[in-house]
């Protein structure tokens, strides 16, 4: 569980599902509560949830119609690659990536997916694994070796905020969570490491990020723009380099 370069030369396994990771029911059930929490940050209409461990997310979204997973596993609704998405451009409204940028070959395409299929305005919620963490330390068990979530390339939550703002998302929301360490297969209650995480959050197992897509700001820059300098009583360049038609060529050309 090391820091690396976001390109992996090989392809990565991932999690099938969220019993496959050390204590994944207990991530799972911290996930989907954080969710519920920042529902109201959600737009409303289609929302779209990426991966394998994404149907594990389907009670948080039981009532929504509009709610899809899409991704590699056997129970999503539609079956795609995650860095070719299956999905019109600019046809969705939310966007929830849990857990994938680690067993990504190319996180970077993945991102690059992910603002494409995103509407105007539209959010994105994506978690990861703190490589910060003592979590990590974890990974050296023998009896965790090659096991996820273990086996993946971690990436910061300050490197993944620095790549979303490249791709001209806003960052609304950002916090860590899930409160253990993940020493234990199961999660079997709070423990020492339970209390250590919540009096310092940034040693908490994983992240959660709520951002926004901003294209429709830049689309009405140039709007905003034109009727600041009609206030100002500027005229725009157009308008400045056109010359008056005076009266006395619209005489000359009545005549003619």
């Amino acid at each position: 569980m090391l820091i690396k370069p976001a390109y992996s030369k090989i392809d990565l396994a991932a999690p099938l599902n969220w019993s496959q990771m050390a204590c994944g029911q207990y991530v799972m059930e911290q996930t989907a509560e954080l969710i519920r929490c920042y529902q109201r940050r959600l737009k409303p209409g289609r929302t779209v949830a990426i991966g394998s461990l994404a149907p594990g997310l389907n009670h948080s979204f039981q009532n929504r119609a509009d709610w899809l997973t899409i991704g590699a596993g056997k129970q999503v609704a539609v079956r795609s690659k995650l860095t070719e998405l299956a999905v019109k451009e600019n046809s969705v409204d939310n966007l929830i990536a849990p857990f994938v940028l680690e067993f990504c070959q190319n996180p970077h395409q993945l991102l690059r997916e992910v603002t494409r299929v995103l509407d105007d305005d539209g959010v994105l919620i994506l978690t990861g694994f703190n490589p910060y963490s003592p979590a990590v330390a974890s990974g050296f068990f023998i009896r965790h070796k090659k096991s996820f979530p273990w086996c993946g390339r971690y990436f910061s939550s300050i490197r993944i905020k620095d790549w979303l703002e490249l791709l001209g998302f806003e960052v609304l929301e950002s916090e860590f969570y899930v409160s253990h360490f993940l020493h234990k297969g199961e999660y079997q209650g709070s423990d020492w490491s339970t209390k250590l995480s919540e009096k310092i959050p940034g040693l908490r197992a994983a992240y959660f990020i709520v951002a926004r897509k901003q294209t429709l700001v830049d689309k009405l820059k140039p709007l905003v723009q034109r009727r600041q300098l009609a206030v100002n009583g500027q005229q725009p360049a157009a308008a400045m380099t056109t010359k008056p038609v005076s009266k006395s060529n619209t005489n000359l050309r009545g005549k003619l």
